[in-house]
């Protein structure tokens, strides 16, 4: 057996664990062999056997498109002439009458969505937990149709847009937690990754759709340039409800509930009468799973907030919360928010602005689907450390760039929000949501992302509520130099991942719970030999 197996760190309990894991029984000699078998498939093997579960996790993370558009919808808005002269306030510039939204509307009605969204994702840890993923689901696809109908007919009131995006924002903090909680519960080993990162994608392709409605029609003198974005909004609300009663429930939770012949259903459900897929071994992976967490936690059916603060959950919350945090500090709000009114400000058409903030989308749509591969390749620590990194420094240059003020520096400047734009989307902006979804343990899963998005939610606010009086001509008036202010947090989020973030590429949900058991250094997760390893190589020799 490996010296990695037991040190000097283990508690006395993990290693009780350690000792009792190595004598299986049926039941786990079952998730053992099933877990070797998930491992010696390829990406594309795997892709292939379980198309069927694939399709459904896909299916599960659609409303996080609507996450995409409310994201970017205040900034894009600002740059609509109409909306501003429809919504805003004139603003004499130079002797010319134009139209602009106060900073302080601007501060409340781009933040307080997010402001909800704590609310959405607290809710949704609990409600997901008591009445099962969806359920919960319909509810806030509802919530989130209500919400958008009061931001299309507020007709020119502020007041009535601003409580319409704060309804939606409960919705917009639900589908953080539901989607990627899905896709984590249902995806087998090899796909994990891909289908928990897919909801940047999906999410990006309402930011994309979005922006190419804005440029299409953003510059025409009608109410429609704003109208038609909002009802984008409706699409896959509307769609869900329609098909949602064919989505099976997660055979993670009904597990957990105790409905364990309703969790067989759901797994055969999930992937069809495949032979080459044995649900019982799946179901035997979850049994297993959840019994050992279980067993080193004295839980045996609900969990609380508190919970996941104690013991080896502590670490793996923290660790979730502060990556989900970074996405923010890395000055997303900026570079993708507020780039068309940027492009604005530093001398471009309303017109030439929306086709510049298309093609930078373009390009970190391009980012995301690349990010698919590498994220089975690389993994996710290097993925995220060192594009932090180079985020930071892009956001360094944009800062310098803006200083001089020419027509050449400003060029710099936006030739480098498309390199963070690139950079972003390749790195933390897609991987982050695999990470959280795969550090969570299974009992406190919903509850974990729901802190994630909690804290998530909290710097999107704070910073949808601040940036306005940074950027805005009428208040800080500092444009480009916010580069300098976002360069310094992405700095400080390179040197925590640097530290705090493991790997868990091909990693199972029980191998990750023995190593933090372990409490094995971040750098040191993707070399350190488990005990599951040993036992599948022993199962393999026994075999032969």
């Amino acid at each position: 057996m490996s010296n990695n197996v037991a040190t000097d760190s283990d508690s006395k309990e993990a290693q009780a664990l350690h000792i009792e894991a190595s004598q299986p029984t049926a039941q786990s000699e079952l998730a053992i062999q099933y877990t070797a078998h998930e491992k010696s498939l390829s990406f594309w093997e795997t892709l292939g056997i379980y198309w069927r579960a694939t399709l459904w996790i896909l299916y599960g993370q659609l409303v996080v498109f609507g996450y995409g558009i409310d994201g970017i919808i205040a900034g894009y808005l600002l740059a609509i002439p109409r909306f501003r002269q429809d919504y805003g306030n004139s603003y004499v510039v130079n002797g010319t009458t134009a139209y602009i939204i106060p900073a302080s509307w601007q501060s409340l009605y781009s933040g307080v969505s997010q402001l909800t969204s704590i609310l959405g994702a607290l809710a949704t840890g609990m409600l997901a937990d008591k009445f099962g993923r969806k359920p919960t689901n319909i509810l806030f696809c509802i919530i989130s149709i209500g919400g958008v109908a009061a931001q299309f007919w507020s007709n020119g009131h502020i007041g009535i847009l601003t409580v319409g995006k704060a309804i939606n924002g409960f919705s917009i903090g639900a589908w953080l937690v539901i989607g990627p909680l899905y896709a984590s519960e249902v995806a087998p080993l090899k796909l994990r990754g891909w289908l928990t990162s897919i909801t940047n994608i999906i999410q990006f392709s309402g930011v994309l759709l979005f922006t190419g409605i804005i440029y299409a029609i953003g510059s025409r003198d009608a109410s429609e340039a704003y109208l038609i974005p909002f009802a984008c909004q409706w699409i896959v609300p509307a769609l869900v409800l329609l098909t949602i009663f064919f989505w099976p429930e997660s055979p993670v939770w009904l597990y957990r509930v105790g409905k364990h012949e309703e969790a067989k259903k759901a797994l055969k459900k999930i992937h069809g009468s495949n032979g080459t897929i044995d649900t019982e071994a799946i179901f035997a992976q979850i049994q297993e799973t959840i019994a050992h967490e279980n067993a080193v936690n004295e839980i045996q059916k609900s969990s609380g907030y508190a919970e996941c603060f104690k013991g080896t959950d502590r670490r793996r919350t923290l660790i979730c919360m502060f990556v989900y945090g970074c996405q923010y500090l890395s000055g997303i709000i900026f570079v993708l928010g507020y780039q068309s009114y940027y492009y604005q400000l530093i001398g471009y058409s309303a017109k030439k602005s929306f086709l510049l903030g298309m093609l930078n989308n373009a390009c970190q749509f391009v980012a995301n689907i690349l990010s698919w591969f590498l994220i089975s390749y690389l993994g996710r620590r290097p993925l995220i450390v060192w594009g932090q990194l180079i985020c930071a420094i892009s956001l360094f240059v944009i800062g310098g760039a803006t200083i001089p003020g020419t027509q050449s520096a400003y060029l710099v400047a936006v030739s480098f929000m498309f390199v963070w734009g690139f950079v972003y989307q390749l790195t933390l902006g897609t991987v982050a949501w695999s990470v959280v979804a795969e550090l969570a343990s299974f009992r406190l899963k919903s509850r974990t992302q729901g802190l994630a998005n909690l804290v998530l939610c909290i710097i999107q606010w704070t910073i949808g509520f601040v940036f306005p009086y940074m950027f805005n001509p009428d208040a800080g008036n500092l444009g480009g130099k916010v580069g300098f202010v976002f360069g310094a947090t992405t700095l400080v989020g390179f040197v925590g991942v640097y530290f705090m973030l493991p790997e868990s590429k091909n990693r199972t949900l029980r191998e990750l719970d023995e190593l933090f058991e372990r409490k094995i250094s971040a750098r040191h997760f993707a070399k350190t030999k488990t005990l599951v390893e040993d036992q599948t190589e022993q199962t393999k020799m026994e075999g032969a």
